[in-house]
């Protein structure tokens, strides 16, 4: 199903052979979700789109050792139809390079290095327990431009470089940098992170931001082993954090799945820890169901001390289904 739909569209107004390596692809990913927030005493139902999307991808052959790659990715609100500013679309992961023997270069809006370093040890990504409620460094870009290595065996080097477009005082460029191991049974990186965020977001700010992330997932037959550490250091505050998960291939079709993140990064003693369950009714849909727990501290703005009645333990439960195509 991945080579249908747009390009078939496209093409009947379009000569076919312009799309002679297109892609169509997707995530519809929608929950019915319970929050109980301590703030506020609120309880509530609610409907989620987790970061559901569509993209379009493709390559067009120069040569033999050379061609031109794409991507146009947008995510959607399945629930509700809109995203930020009332739009049906908002952009995601979007470049245009050229891909050879000699590695790949793109430029555009995407993940930095640093950000995709995490692989897949993050369980609960694009849920309520992502690891970006905890920990800095979850950055897509504007701006960036990279190069990436060929493979030298199973490592894989990134760099990239994201450009403030301003000529002002302390409008400094970012740069993210990744190198890679990765097999079926381990997967290694380190990668490092400066003013990304300050220079995607444009942000004048004096403050340098420097980033140093650490990840390993270990696969040991049916159960799958993952850790994350994090320095952040934005000059006012040095802090660590971690995120350690597991899961757990009971079979083909049912996985049971453990994450904790902590860190002082984005709040006062912010902790997450989520627990779930997939089934995976095909190789492309799944059903599943989870539970999170959200905690933090708040600081009273008078007083510079931890708010009881504003601190954050809220509690997540929800089931609900994606489908991939």
């Amino acid at each position: 199903m991945k080579k249908a739909l747009l390009p078939l569209l496209i093409a009947s107004l379009i000569p076919a052979a312009a799309f002679a390596d297109v892609t169509v692809y997707g995530r519809a990913n929608v929950a019915l979700q319970y929050a109980d927030k301590n703030v506020g005493d609120q309880q509530y139902s609610e409907l989620v789109s987790n970061a559901s999307r569509i993209g379009l991808k493709g390559s067009e052959v120069i040569n033999d050792d050379l061609k031109v790659i794409y991507q146009f990715e947008y995510e959607t609100k399945v629930d509700d139809g809109n995203n930020s500013n009332n739009q049906t679309f908002a952009q995601r992961n979007i470049y245009l390079g050229l891909q050879g023997t000699g590695g790949t270069v793109m430029g555009g809006m995407f993940d930095t290095p640093l950000k995709v370093s995490q692989e897949k040890v993050d369980l609960f990504n694009d849920y309520v327990g992502d690891l970006k409620n905890v920990l800095e460094g979850e950055i897509r870009a504007k701006n960036i431009v990279q190069y990436s290595t060929p493979a030298w065996g199973d490592v894989t080097v990134n760099l990239a470089y994201v450009n403030t477009e301003k000529d002002v005082p302390n409008a400094d460029d970012g740069y993210s940098a990744s190198i890679a191991y990765s097999t079926k049974a381990l997967y290694l990186a380190v990668a490092a992170d400066t003013n990304s965020k300050r220079a995607s977001d444009g942000t004048l700010s004096a403050v340098d931001t420097d980033i140093l992330r650490a990840v390993a997932r270990f696969n040991i037959g049916p159960v799958v082993l993952g850790a994350l550490w994090e320095n952040y250091d934005n000059g006012v505050i040095d802090e660590d954090g971690y995120l350690v998960s597991a899961q757990w291939n009971i079979t083909d079709a049912w996985a049971l799945k453990l994450q904790t993140a902590q860190s002082d990064m984005i709040q006062l003693d912010g902790q997450s820890t989520s627990v779930g369950v997939d089934y995976k009714m095909s190789k492309t849909a799944k059903l599943y169901g989870y539970y999170t727990v959200v905690e933090d501290k708040r600081l009273n703005a008078t007083t510079l001390l931890v708010d009881d009645a504003a601190r954050t333990d809220d509690k997540y439960f929800a089931v609900g289904v994606e489908l991939n195509f």
